[in-house]
Parts: structure tokens; sequence; C-alpha cells
């Protein structure tokens, strides 16, 4: 029995430690992404956009939203970091025709709000890591630090405001919230104790709100978010990798996505 222990604690501890980005991630979501863009063309020509109600496009976006496939789990370090950035800025362009459709595309829009909380959380060990092993950080960090806040209170704000709309089924509240408990902190953490306090606050009247299910996870994002030592900075710190937020690398400048579902009564 002890053998059998210390056999299976051995097994979990390696799990653990090497937990990383899957290491054909990348050429995984290379390809994926072709194909999305080659069915986004067919659909368009259509009028139309790929939906989870037709069973070929299904199949393409349930890969695509696969976190555990495309972006594993952590520890991340800064041998993860090109494949997340990658993986972000893909990500980003296929978020942006659904955040912006009405409410028949809610189903798309959540399950892509919600990989992108993902991606972005995980990015931020990896890229802490980078940083810890330059000698030129605050160069690298110089300007755009006030920015990529900004698009982290925005990502979060949107949040918030698709969790209140009314028209917001509970299955893609649920959805959502479970990827601000277990990466939504990461993001709040990058940004100053006032302003983060400001950002929980939407979050509160929201509890009730929510399905049962759902409402645990949300306070433990909450509880999370507000501890007061940031366990990364990299979002203070983001450069013209963090397209997904909406970084132009010409401009230095951002403009990110407000995630808020359009059409949305809430």
């Amino acid at each position: 029995m002890k053998r059998l222990l210390c056999s299976v604690f051995a097994v979990l501890f390696s799990t653990w430690a090497h937990a990383h980005v899957p290491p054909t991630a990348l050429a995984d979501a290379t390809d994926l992404y072709a194909k999305f863009d080659e069915l986004l063309r067919q659909r368009q020509a259509e009028g139309k956009l790929p939906t989870l109600k037709r069973p070929k496009d299904r199949d393409l976006l349930r890969k695509l939203w696969d976190h555990e496939a495309l972006i594993g789990a952590p520890p991340y370090d800064a041998s993860d970091q090109d494949t997340l950035f990658f993986i972000m800025a893909k990500s980003g362009t296929l978020a942006k025709p659904y955040v912006q459709g009405g409410p028949s595309l809610h189903d798309e829009a959540t399950h892509s709000m919600a990989f992108l909380i993902r991606v972005v959380g995980a990015s931020q060990p990896a890229f802490a890591d980078y940083l810890a092993h330059q000698s030129n950080v605050a160069e690298l960090l110089r300007g755009s630090g006030a920015k990529a806040r900004g698009g982290v209170e925005k990502m979060l704000r949107g949040a918030a405001i698709s969790l209140s709309d009314r028209a917001l089924e509970d299955k893609n509240k649920i959805l959502l919230v479970e990827a601000l408990r277990t990466s939504g902190p990461y993001l709040a953490q990058s940004v100053s104790l006032d302003r983060r306090q400001a950002m929980i606050d939407l979050f509160v009247p929201l509890v009730g709100q929510l399905p049962v299910p759902a409402q645990e996870s949300l306070k433990t994002f909450m509880e999370e978010s507000r501890q007061p030592t940031a366990i990364y900075s990299v979002l203070t710190a983001s450069s013209a990798r963090f397209a997904v937020v909406g970084f132009d690398p010409a401009s230095r400048s951002f403009s990110a996505p407000a995630f808020r579902l359009s059409g949305s009564n809430s």
C-alpha cells in the first residue's frame, strides 16, 4: 500500500510539475485556425458565420475553444509564451464577428470570450517568467503598461456587462464565470488596487442573478482578485504581442474589445 501511494503521488507531482502548453499546441492551433479561415470564407460567401448549430462548423469551433487541448494547464513559463501569444492573436480575431453579432450568436460569442479570458490569463505567468530573465525590463515595459491595464479593465467590464444581460442563457453565464474563476484573478491583479476594487464591485450585484452553480465561482473570482499582492504583473507590461486586446504595434495603441454582446438587453 505504501509503495502504491508513493507511486500515485509521484505521478501526480510529475503531472503538476511539468504542466505546460501541450507540445503539439502550436501546430494544432495553426492547423485549426487555417481551417477556420477557410470555413469563414465559405460561410461569408453565404452571408453567414460558422455556428455551433451546424455539425461541420460545430466540430471545428469546439476544437478551437478547447482550452485544455490548446493551452494546457499551469504552471507556465517563458517556453510557453510564443504559443500562447499566437493563440491569443488568432482567437481575438476569431471572436470579433461573434461578439459584434446579435442574440443568435450568444453561444459563439460567450465561448469566444471565455476562451480569451483563459488564454490571456495563461499568458501572464509565461511572460512574467520571460521578464524575469531579461536585463532591460524597464525598456521592455516603457509606455505600454497603462494602455494594457486599460485593455484588461475593458475585458473585465465587458464580462460584467455580459453576465448582466437577461437574454444570456444560464449555460453561457456558467461558462463565462468558470473562465473568470480560473483566469480572471490574473487579469484583475494586473490592475492597481483601487481600480481593481472598482471593477470587482461591478460583479457584486450579479451574484444573486446567476444560476446557483455559478454563484460560488463568481465569489471565488472576486475574493482572489482582491488579494493585495499581484501574483503576476505581465499585463501591466504587455507588448505588441497582446494583439488580443487590440494592441497595434505600429501606433503602440490599444483598442480593446469591451466584450459586450451585441443586441443585448441588460
